[in-house]
């Protein structure tokens, strides 16, 4: 049963009280690394279409300033990845969104079925903030995957009605309430500074520790090119190109090595970083 258990209110307050222990908890998974032998990435981000319809004051992409030229990824590039991911073995975190709105592409139920047929044992996800999704398209895709964060993003903490028939769907379906969870969110709100590219937060100074997303993510844009982080919304750094090489080439490349060089001198050492206060716990990853 869809009960108060799968509603929650995200905060990033604590995360920011406890940014000694993240400092710490980074420092240590970092002694765990070789440069020489990087393990694979854990966390895939496919951004299948560079678009959202949401108005939040914190996001650099958001509906009303998005500069980025409109991309939609290829299905045989979208299949490339998962096929190349197959061969992997691969039994990490998949997110079949990144920087968008993936429920506008109108093909990511396809997509999550081609994912979840090819890699049976990852996690696959999605968040999205459901102001395009209906009963129908929840019911295509909820099979394929293992959970759902639906945004509910209302400033006086009101769930809105499109999410309301969600909810209303979901309590008719016990396995589907067991996958989908709301998160109350507020659109003006404060957040990180995304890597300086948070439209309503800039820091000063660069945060005194290190970053673990060289270590762990990889972010594939529509175009096949591998953007350095979640944070990097615009595509400021390209680290490879998945149209020319595999996943592999890309994650053991120069380019990924220069930057998880920098990071492990800390944030003062890239651009991107040196105005990010981001915070992530390896355990997630």
């Amino acid at each position: 049963m869809f009960c108060m258990d799968n509603i929650s209110s995200n905060t990033i307050d604590d995360l920011i009280s406890n940014r000694k222990y993240f400092a710490q908890i980074t420092q240590e998974f970092l002694k765990t690394i070789s440069l020489e032998r990087i393990p694979l990435f854990s966390s895939i981000e496919i951004e299948t279409m560079n678009r959202c319809n949401g108005k939040c004051t914190f996001c650099p992409v958001n509906h009303d300033i998005d500069p980025r030229k409109f991309s939609r990824m290829s299905e045989p590039l979208f299949q490339k990845i998962i096929d190349e991911l197959k061969t992997l073995n691969y039994r990490g975190r998949l997110a079949l969104y990144s920087n968008n709105e993936p429920f506008l592409d109108v093909r990511i139920e396809d997509f999550a079925r081609y994912a979840r047929s090819a890699l049976p044992r990852a996690c696959i996800y999605i968040y999205t903030n459901g102001t395009v999704l209906n009963k129908t398209r929840l019911e295509r895709i909820l099979p394929s995957l293992d959970y759902m964060i639906i945004d509910n993003y209302d400033d006086n903490g009101i769930i809105t009605d499109s999410i309301r028939q969600l909810i209303e769907s979901c309590k008719s379906n016990t396995e589907f309430s067991k996958k989908v969870k709301i998160s109350m969110r507020k659109q003006n709100e404060v957040l990180f500074s995304r890597g300086g590219n948070a439209p309503n937060k800039k820091i000063v100074q660069p945060l005194q520790m290190s970053c673990i997303l060289p270590f762990k993510q990889i972010i594939i844009r529509p175009d096949g090119k591998l953007s350095l982080c979640s944070n990097d919304a615009l595509g400021k750094y390209t680290l490879g190109d998945i149209t020319t090489h595999s996943l592999v080439e890309c994650w053991t490349s120069i380019e990924y090595m220069s930057v998880r060089k920098k990071i492990m001198l800390g944030r003062s050492e890239c651009e991107l970083c040196r105005a990010c206060d981001s915070l992530y716990n390896p355990a997630d990853y």
